[in-house]
């Protein structure tokens, strides 16, 4: 775990979470906010008798919005140590400790036994797991059977070649992006059942469209808090 934890950690070091929250929402490291969550903890159907693990949890805005408005546990895992203090010390501010929990691991090797949760969630955050089929080995043992999982993330939908790729792969902090067709096997691998499949590019690109407006919006006070150098850094990758 650590040669990947220093990898990930690199993007994602205080400053640059603190920098990307700054433009997405608050406690969101990820597009959609708590719009996505909201859709997600639908979909999957989340009640106050779930028992939810959430991969990737970044700052804590999914599992914190979760367990506010469904009333039941919520775990986050990620890999990043300064994100799990940042969601840790922001659960406590809002009294959430009887219903949250973030734990520092690697979703490829989860400290976790089995079958210990009914719900599994990931927001936009599996594109940084290098081997998806391992990720998903992992989700089918951790999740009761009858379990359900719901995410979304970055796919690969073909026609990126060269520096176009590499550009994308260095923006999204991945080595490599699943597609479709691979997701969908590895969970049929693992016993699991595609109920909902669901193409959201229309929306990741509204979303996406008001990000950039924010980031640009902000051009002033990023500059003078950090620098102007940053910024162009920023912007050029977003």
């Amino acid at each position: 775990m650590g040669a990947r934890m220093n990898e990930i950690s690199r993007y994602y070091t205080p400053t640059g979470s603190e920098l990307i929250e700054r433009f997405y929402s608050d406690d969101y490291l990820s597009i959609g906010g708590k719009d996505s969550t909201e859709t997600l903890a639908t979909m999957a159907g989340i009640s106050e008798d779930s028992s939810v693990l959430d991969i990737g949890s970044g700052l804590g805005g999914p599992v914190m919005y979760i367990a506010e408005t469904r009333g039941c546990e919520v775990m986050g895992l990620d890999i990043v140590d300064s994100n799990i203090k940042t969601a840790r010390n922001r659960a406590k501010i809002r009294s959430l400790q009887n219903l949250v929990t973030f734990q520092l691991g690697d979703a490829m090797d989860m400290p976790f036994p089995t079958d210990s949760f009914n719900v599994i969630i990931g927001q936009d955050a599996w594109s940084h797991v290098p081997d998806k089929d391992i990720l998903i080995s992992e989700c089918a043992r951790v999740i009761e059977p009858g379990g359900t999982i719901a995410f979304t993330d970055w796919l690969d939908i073909g026609g990126m070649l060269g520096n176009y790729r590499a550009n994308v792969l260095d923006a999204v902090a991945a080595t490599t992006l699943s597609d479709l067709k691979k997701y969908t096997a590895s969970l049929v691998c693992q016993g699991f059942e595609i109920v909902i499949q669901e193409d959201i590019s229309k929306l990741f690109k509204v979303q996406y469209d008001a990000i950039i407006t924010r980031l640009e919006g902000q051009k002033e006070r990023i500059s003078e808090r950090y620098s102007p150098k940053l910024y162009a850094i920023i912007h050029k990758k977003n």
